[in-house]
């Protein structure tokens, strides 16, 4: 009898470890923060002002901290591309232990001493800015300054032995009529939204969770401010596939954030081919932020017009309200004389209320602009973009969206356009004004 109980026993416990093992084995990777250091900005053999290299510093470094995925540790020396090189050479080394570690050690221009070096070879992930374009002139063409900037960065795994995990390369540009400090600082504004893109398109970077509960067509995932992540941020529900008796992850369904909080967040279900549950896998989709209206609108009426146009939406840190930005080139009014050709176009500035039940999204928008004149002549070659306004005005609009895939909607609008005309030369342009029907295609960025 007693051996029985010792014998029930033991087998309760054997099932209470298989249990606790398979759960664990079912627990998917949850991102934690990871250790990187950033070297300052590298532009040896470029003639860079003293402030702007001061900027771009801060921007880089500052990318690293926004995103919230690191711990971020800078670094002052500045690492040529050759310096570079050989920084990752004697990375590789000391970790395979082929050198007796120096007092200092000399990469081109820069030094690190042991103790530099050491804890640089303790972090995770050591990322390298160089500049490997850099150009200010003067445009006798436009008559403004214009500036160009290429900024390589590098990323290396050093607990993998200085493996590179991936090399990114940004190129912005600038301008200003007056002042080419302002071109250049101009330039060096667009680092940080290409940067921070690009460093959440490497998969060692990339959020991974898991869902903690599931509320109809709303998920609860672990992970939140805490991490970076923000409103519009986009998941994917991860799933297994047994293909030749192989295991493979694959995409089962698309989450947006609608709510972020300390350490959880709170994301809606567009469309998943399986019933997702507690411990379903979440992995991140690098955005750009922005959601991308190809379209063609129609203003019935006498006072119609055809208005193919653009419009951006910014969708990375917004939910339900969302600013946006359109153009659109009103046909009928393009005309030409002589040599001369006319070109109007709206701009709009307005905002949008999103709705979104799952693949469906209804979307009502306003926005208010003008239409200014892009004027070229054909034998001079003279251009300008902003000769002279001809409208003022606005649109009231209602979309129907279907997500097709992750990536892509297809929708149709209705609503109303009025553009004023405001011409200073009489009778050239007419008001455009009536109702207004639509189609286009949506790009998530």
């Amino acid at each position: 009898m007693k051996s029985a109980k010792v014998f029930a026993m033991c087998f309760a416990l054997a099932i209470s470890a298989v249990a606790a093992g398979a759960q664990a084995q079912a627990q998917p990777e949850v991102s934690e923060k990871q250790d990187i250091a950033v070297f300052a900005l590298g532009y040896y053999g470029w003639d860079i002002p003293g402030q702007a290299l001061g900027s771009i510093d801060t921007e880089v470094q500052k990318v690293f901290v926004d995103l919230g995925r690191f711990n971020v540790f800078g670094v002052e020396q500045r690492l040529s591309s050759g310096g570079l090189n050989q920084f990752i050479a004697t990375l590789r080394e000391v970790k395979s232990q082929t050198m007796t570690l120096p007092d200092k050690f000399i990469f081109g221009e820069a030094f690190l001493t042991q103790a530099e070096f050491n804890s640089l070879a303790g972090a995770f992930v050591v990322a390298v800015p160089v500049v490997t374009w850099f150009q200010t002139v003067y445009n006798t063409k436009t008559l403004q300054w214009e500036t160009d900037i290429t900024t390589s960065v590098t990323m290396i795994d050093v607990a993998e032995g200085g493996q590179i995990l991936a090399i990114k390369s940004l190129k912005t540009s600038g301008s200003d009529k007056n002042d080419y400090m302002k071109s250049v600082r101009s330039a060096i504004s667009g680092i940080p939204f290409q940067l921070e893109y690009e460093i959440r398109t490497i998969p060692q970077f990339q959020i991974k969770t898991r869902v903690l509960s599931v509320s109809g067509d709303g998920i609860r995932f672990q992970l939140g401010q805490d991490m970076g992540i923000r409103k519009g941020d986009e998941f994917a529900l991860m799933g297994t596939e047994n293909i030749g008796g192989i295991l493979e992850e694959r995409e089962s369904g698309l989450v947006v954030v609608r709510e972020v909080g300390q350490s959880s967040s709170f994301g809606q279900i567009l469309y998943s081919e399986t019933e997702p549950g507690m411990n379903t896998a979440l992995r991140e989709i690098p955005r750009q932020g922005v959601d991308m209206d190809l379209f063609l609108h129609v203003v019935s009426g006498n006072d119609g017009a055809v208005l193919p146009g653009l419009r951006m939406a910014l969708s990375r840190g917004y939910y339900w309200l969302r600013p946006y930005v359109a153009v659109q080139v009103p046909l009928q009014q393009i005309f030409s004389a002589f040599t001369v050709t006319i070109l109007p176009v709206n701009v709009i500035l307005g905002g949008e209320y999103n709705l979104l039940f799952g693949r469906f999204g209804l979307t009502p928008y306003a926005g208010l602009g003008f239409t200014y004149i892009h004027l070229s002549e054909a034998i001079s070659g003279i251009t300008t973009d902003t000769d002279f306004l001809s409208h003022v005005g606005g649109q009231a609009q209602m979309k129907l969206s279907y997500l097709f895939n992750r990536n892509m909607r297809a929708f149709v609008d209705i609503g109303y356009e009025y553009w004023a005309a405001v011409s200073a030369i009489p009778g050239l342009f007419e008001d455009i004004k009536g109702t207004s029907v639509g189609a286009g295609i949506l790009f998530k960025l």
